[in-house]
């Protein structure tokens, strides 16, 4: 099966072509500077004119929603799945456009601790809304994509606090174990930084999902994305690919696709 990790600069938009067929877009940032490039690759690897089965919304801001009606109009989106948390930017273009379309299609709130399959590979949600929590980061998805052995860990834009207050109580390390980490919000440092402690970083959740390589969706941007020091800490806790490479960065490999293989092994091209 393939997971494609899209260039979308300061963004997300990752493909998922399951093994049984089912299409799955998680994420989108289309904008008048990387629409025709963006928009060609979805087609290539998409179909001319497919279908989306579902397009997964990690959370509602700006920067993993902005073209949908860019992406429906080539390729129709059947359903939307998000976590039901307004997000910070409700008063942009862009989430009316996205809750425009979600109410048209129909959607579907997804709730943390649930999984789906399709074929021989799983879908798992770890993270979504939560009543005692009122940012909408914290309740961004995480997803799991699991086939033959080998996996891929989308984080959206959580911070340390689920991870440390919901996901790490739930599943352990043999659940959480991945082949490929999609980074947190960009590469935000916010992934690590626990305000309760002012000596040290939080990792255990890194120490749990111990991937071989970490991506970092990301292109220029006046935020100082990714960090150092996150990239710091993704180097040190990624294990390393059979040639040693650990983060990559969409801004530096451009698109890049990851394929798990039947075997239980994985592949990973880049400059897509």
């Amino acid at each position: 099966m393939e997971i494609h990790f899209v260039d979308v600069g300061i963004g997300n938009m990752t493909i998922v072509l399951m093994p049984e067929g089912t299409k799955l877009v998680c994420d989108c940032n289309i904008t008048s500077d990387n629409r025709q490039r963006v928009m060609d690759y979805a087609k290539a690897v998409l179909g001319r004119g497919s279908s989306i089965d579902v397009f997964i919304n990690s959370h509602r801001d700006a920067d993993h929603m902005r073209g949908i009606k860019i992406l429906h109009g080539a390729h129709p989106i059947k359903t939307i799945w998000d976590p039901g948390v307004p997000g910070t930017t409700t008063d942009s273009p862009e989430y009316r456009d996205y809750m425009d379309l979600r109410r048209t299609v129909g959607s579907k709130d997804i709730e943390a601790r649930k999984f789906w399959t399709y074929g021989d590979a799983k879908l798992r949600c770890l993270n979504s809304a939560w009543s005692d929590y009122s940012d909408p980061n914290p309740q961004s998805l995480v997803l799991k994509i699991e086939y033959a052995g080998s996996s891929a860990m989308l984080a959206g834009d959580t911070d340390y606090r689920p991870w440390k207050e919901k996901i790490l109580t739930f599943y352990d390390k043999d659940s959480l174990s991945s082949s490929i980490l999609l980074a947190a919000h960009h590469g935000s440092i916010t992934f690590f930084d626990d305000p309760a402690d002012t000596k040290q970083y939080y990792t255990a959740h890194i120490s749990a999902i111990a991937p071989a390589m970490t991506l970092v969706s990301v292109g220029p941007n006046d935020f100082g994305l990714p960090d150092k020091k996150a990239l710091e800490l993704y180097e040190k806790y990624s294990s390393g690919s059979t040639q040693g490479n650990k983060p990559f960065t969409t801004q530096e490999k451009g698109t890049m696709r990851l394929t798990l293989k039947e075997d239980g092994g994985w592949s990973l091209s880049t400059g897509l």
